[in-house]
């Protein structure tokens, strides 16, 4: 039962970064942008979004931790690295966890303060829009290459269970 707590907390982990970008992208967003009031949705994005990035950022952590933490449950899953199928899979699912980290980095240090801090100078729509443009694409980004991770994780699952 201990051997569980491990890959527990790593599923865990992986709901909690993926679930709220899902909702965020899908419902919340699309329904702060209805409110109309420019200086109430600014507010409201703004507390939105710093708390989703303490959540994000903790669950972020815990997957690495974990996630090494996975590779040394067990003494074969170190050798299995280095077979074709999964050292594949698990190349491009590191790849895929350094890009997203690097781009949610992106979003929260850079691109999330910058909209926000031209929204609440109250700028000038052709000002905004290209960076709101960039900030839905990195969500979405971000989004796809979570889902893209969640995969290959499966795929490594199945890899693994197969052997």
């Amino acid at each position: 039962m201990p051997e569980a707590i491990n890959p527990w907390l790593h599923i865990l982990a992986a709901t909690v970064w993926v679930g709220p970008q899902v909702f965020l992208f899908v419902a919340a967003v699309p329904a702060i942008r209805t409110v109309e009031d420019l200086q109430l949705r600014t507010r409201v994005v703004r507390v939105l979004s710093t708390r989703f990035s303490y959540l994000a950022w903790a669950a972020m952590a815990v997957l690495v931790i974990t996630g090494i933490g996975n590779l040394f449950e067990e003494d074969e899953s170190l050798s299995e690295l280095f077979d074709l199928n999964y050292g594949a899979i698990f190349t491009i699912k590191m790849a895929l966890v350094a890009t997203t980290i690097v781009l949610t980095a992106l979003h929260t240090f850079v691109i999330g303060p910058r909209l926000l801090n031209l929204q609440e100078s109250v700028a000038e729509e052709a000002e905004l829009a290209p960076v709101r443009r960039l900030s839905i694409s990195a969500s979405a980004a971000n989004l796809l290459l979570a889902l893209g991770i969640l995969f290959c994780a499966a795929l490594l699952n199945t890899t693994f269970a197969l052997e």
